[in-house]
């Protein structure tokens, strides 16, 4: 390596006014090279690039004489061998002067000072294809008196790519150790230059990937890497390439040959690595990858905001398609269906109330939406209103007409409320089933229609009551855990639902005591908690307001799954004004996230390891059953083969932290080329498990496939 020597030759600048003069404002500085120095470079590389001074180039000197530091900025004036530099002295300071040290650094402004340490900053994506490379390679140099031998602070290596059939690709390098590529590296310390192969990259900051962009020409495209600080213990990169148009990775692999481990052999040299031929490129080697979390309101089956429709006789109109594309084009995938049975009290519902219902659970099927459902006698609780609901004998035959249907749709059911019992179906304003029972023969009716309606429903769906005391009183007082949960007891299909949710410090009623609370709080975690607001209150904040948690904490406290957009409008309001409506619309729920997944050597027939890391920022777990699968697809869609991943989506709550999922897959034998490898939770049901409308997208950038319902976790080689 040699190193090029720069001369700072001073000519004053002196400006005279009438009756005066008047001091420097600006010194000129020559620079030369010496005699050892190849002509027209800033700094010689072993290799094949030639650096020479061009207008425009900027070099920054820091003065320091013990009592301040400035940063001085020069600006190129010509070109060639010989350039002349300009700028402003710092006040009171003479450039030749044996005042200390002072440094000089190259490019300008890529650096900072704080106490008495100057840092590069290494940009992750600037420019260091041919076109760009010479401009970013950074020097410094320390000296005295305008003299300063520049010195290289990377070695380079390039890598050429060829038999490129695209127009653009984007070039991504990340460090295999704790080798830092980007962000801010010491490189003076107390007047000295640190030693570079030892402190460079190790005290820099932890960014391992730098990553930038480069057309191609003639299918060729070529890459200078800058390896800050190559120290002793060798550098080893993973490299991707991707097609910049469609984000397909066209090469992907540890690059370990043609990679010297001494840095006293590297630094300052550009290390040619043997062109590599994409035609020929070996299978992707084992990877990491990091995945970036998206900040947009996911459209996801089963969670969210809902629409409320009532219906009141056979003559109203089923819930018509164009009415559930609506609902989805809001964001919304759940529709309240709301059936009052006021025409039945004391016979059968006919054959065309069950129709209208059939043929609305129908067009949920096909619009790609699901219903939370609710059976009522009335919508109301005056005088006039009576009764307010059935007797037991005929809500027990209403059940059994209705299980059918149940049975038939509960693909597009997501749960069903207990309902029935009380005006509106909530339990309280009732006629026939004592309207504060205490005792258990009080409850025992109660018991029986809620054991008609579990039995009625499929045994892996839920039915919601309106209160914890309810739950606790009919299917036992102990929460749900881990191991109890999703086993298909009574208790475990029992969820909740609460209709005056923040509406004061007892939710309206909703709880009793501290102790039904924390039963709530324990048992949503694996049961579906949902419903809607009834009065403005202090409880209903968006943060915390005096002792009251906020609806923030709340939904999270107690896992709720889905909410009504259209009551109470006054707190809904609220939400929009304290500008936590569109953070409600993301949180309710699951929002699963992929933070990061590292995959094993992939080569056709042979087994590949996983490893996923992911979290839930929702609310609450995915609630009813839910598979969920590796996919392998050729990059025209076309499926090469399915791997069930062992792993139940409703154990993925939040309260569970970081989830890691291990699977080791067999690749399939005879398969070369580009492939891509899926995340896919379809529904569990066969009527809608092809439909991606019903299939959950993860909340990540770049991930998700609308025609599929795939979320593309890797993209590689074999």
């Amino acid at each position: 390596m040699t190193l090029k020597r720069l001369i700072l030759l001073l000519s004053a600048a002196v400006l005279t006014a009438v009756g005066c003069s008047m001091r420097p404002d600006y010194y000129e500085f020559t620079l030369e090279a010496t005699a050892d120095c190849e002509p027209a470079t800033r700094t010689s590389y072993e290799g094949d690039k030639i650096f020479s001074w061009t207008a425009g180039d900027k070099i920054s000197v820091i003065f320091n004489n013990g009592s301040s530091d400035k940063f001085f900025t020069l600006t190129a004036q010509s070109t060639g061998p010989t350039s002349v530099f300009k700028g402003s002295v710092p006040n009171g300071y003479v450039l030749g002067a044996s005042d200390g040290n002072q440094w000089a650094l190259y490019p300008a402004d890529e650096h900072t000072y704080e106490g008495g340490v100057i840092s590069f900053r290494q940009r992750p994506d600037v420019d260091f294809t041919t076109s760009g490379f010479s401009a970013n390679i950074p020097m410094a140099a320390l000296g005295e008196g305008g003299s300063f031998v520049f010195k290289p602070m990377c070695s380079v290596v390039k890598f050429t790519f060829t038999g490129l059939a695209v127009s653009k690709v984007n070039f991504t390098v990340t460090a295999t150790n704790t080798h830092a590529l980007s962000g801010l590296f010491p490189c003076v310390n107390g007047g000295f230059l640190l030693s570079w192969y030892a402190k460079y990259a190790k005290e820099g900051s932890p960014d391992r990937t730098i990553s930038f962009t480069e057309n191609v020409s003639d299918g060729k495209a070529v890459f200078y890497v800058p390896i800050p600080g190559w120290d002793g213990a060798g550098f080893i990169p993973v490299i991707t390439l991707t097609d910049a148009a469609t984000g397909n990775v066209l090469y992907n692999r540890t690059a370990k040959q043609g990679l010297p481990s001494s840095a006293t052999a590297s630094l300052g040299r550009i290390v040619v690595l043997p062109e590599i031929n994409l035609s020929d490129a070996p299978p992707s080697e084992a990877t990491t990858l990091t995945y970036t979390g998206s900040d947009e309101i996911i459209l996801n089956p089963e969670r969210g905001f809902y629409k409320a429709v009532e219906y009141h006789s056979a003559s109203d109109t089923p819930l018509k398609a164009s009415k559930i594309a609506s609902v989805r084009a809001e964001g919304r995938s759940l529709i309240l269906l709301e059936y009052y049975l006021t025409d039945f009290m004391e016979s059968d519902i006919s054959s065309a109330y069950l129709s209208l219902i059939e043929k609305s659970l129908q067009n949920l099927r096909s619009g790609g939406a699901k219903c939370i459902l609710r059976f009522a006698y009335k919508n109301g609780h005056a005088d006039k209103d009576h009764p307010w609901d059935a007797t037991e004998t005929w809500v027990m035959r209403h059940i059994q007409q209705l299980k059918p249907l149940f049975t038939t749709y509960s693909d597009v059911i997501f749960v069903l409320q207990a309902g029935f019992i009380g005006s509106w179906g909530e339990w309280y304003y009732t006629d026939n089933f004592i309207m504060s029972p205490s005792s258990t023969s009080d409850y025992a009716p109660r018991k029986r229609v809620l054991e008609a309606l579990l039995d009625a429903m499929p045994a892996d769906r839920q039915v919601q009551v309106r209160t914890p005391k309810f739950k606790m009183k009919l299917v036992g007082s102990a929460p749900l855990s881990r191991s109890t949960a999703h086993n298909g007891s009574n208790a475990a299909r029992v969820g909740a639902h609460n209709d005056c949710f923040v509406a004061s410090g007892s939710d309206q009623g909703t709880f009793n005591n501290d102790s039904e609370r924390s039963f709530w709080a324990s048992d949503t975690r694996y049961t579906i908690m949902g419903g809607e607001t009834c009065a403005l209150s202090d409880q209903c904040h968006c943060e915390a307001y005096g002792s009251n948690p906020g609806t923030l904490s709340e939904l999270s406290t107690y896992h709720w799954t889905y909410l009504h957009d259209g009551y109470k409008q006054e707190v809904l309001n609220r939400w929009k004004e304290e500008g936590c409506f569109d953070l409600i619309d993301k949180m309710l729920g699951y929002r699963l996230v992929m933070k990061d997944a590292s995959f094993g050597a992939a080569r056709a027939g042979e087994n590949m390891s996983i490893t996923l890391h992911l979290r839930n920022e929702g609310c609450a777990a995915p609630m009813n059953p839910r598979p969920a699968y590796l996919v392998l697809t050729r990059t025209s869609g076309s499926v090469l083969a399915q791997w069930e991943l062992g792993s139940d989506p409703r154990f993925w709550g939040p309260d569970d932290g970081e989830i890691t999922i291990n699977k080791t897959i067999q690749l399939p034998a005879g398969i070369s080329g580009e492939v891509k490898l899926h995340l896919y939770l379809p529904d569990a049901s066969g009527t809608i498990a092809s439909d991606p409308r019903f299939a959950i997208r993860f909340a990540n950038d770049g991930m998700w496939d609308d025609a599929t319902g795939y979320n593309t976790i890797y993209k590689f080689n074999l």
